[in-house]
């Protein structure tokens, strides 16, 4: 039995590796992280592009949406819609990995597009918070969703079959009874705390 659970617990303990990593840098990263984000445009593009007149921002905001194809972004939300000071369409397309910021030009016919690309620290930091819930995200990010709630059952699975091996083990430590006791402890307190 105990040479099984020693299996699981490498597997699960590989399974999670990378969700651990994730989250230990985005934990870092976000300790680091200027606020707000610093929104610095790295590369700026423009297509050509005419908004038929009888139609709503909403209704431009979805057809420029339509017309680009921007990865890994969605439709703009109604709330979002705004227009600069020189009335021009201002349509922020968020992504996992910065933004997508389109300004339909109505007077020149095309779409100016500025990409504010994040760091590699502040991509996993993003990453990190992407859950099931979120519907309406793109299928690679809804993939990773599915990968970061399989990953916290391995987790789970990870620190379970490690006690196991411990409590199954011939020699067992003062630290390790410690460890235990700290941690049964911490947890106790926090539920405490919050009920």
């Amino acid at each position: 039995m105990r040479a099984l659970v020693l299996k699981l617990h490498i597997y699960a303990g590989l399974l999670t590796f990378a969700q651990l990593l994730v989250y230990g840098i985005a934990g870092l990263a976000a300790t680091v992280e200027e606020r707000p984000r610093p929104k610095t445009v790295t590369s700026s593009r423009y297509v050509a592009y005419t908004a038929p007149a009888s139609m709503t921002d909403k209704d431009v905001a979805d057809d420029v949406y339509r017309t680009l194809n921007l990865p890994l972004t969605r439709k703009m939300p109604l709330f979002a819609i705004q227009r600069n000071e020189q009335n021009d369409l201002a349509l922020d397309f968020y992504n996992i990995n910065g933004i997508h910021r389109v300004t339909v030009l109505e007077r020149e016919h095309r779409i100016r597009i500025d990409g504010v690309h994040n760091g590699a620290a502040t991509f996993l930091n993003d990453l990190h918070t992407v859950t099931l819930n979120d519907l309406e995200a793109p299928p690679l990010v809804r993939i990773w969703g599915y990968y970061n709630a399989f990953a916290m059952w391995c987790l789970l699975g990870f620190c379970v079959s490690g006690v196991y091996l411990w409590l199954t083990a011939a020699a067992r430590s003062a630290w390790a009874w410690s460890a235990l006791a700290a941690g049964t402890l911490a947890i106790a307190a926090l539920w405490v705390s919050l009920a």
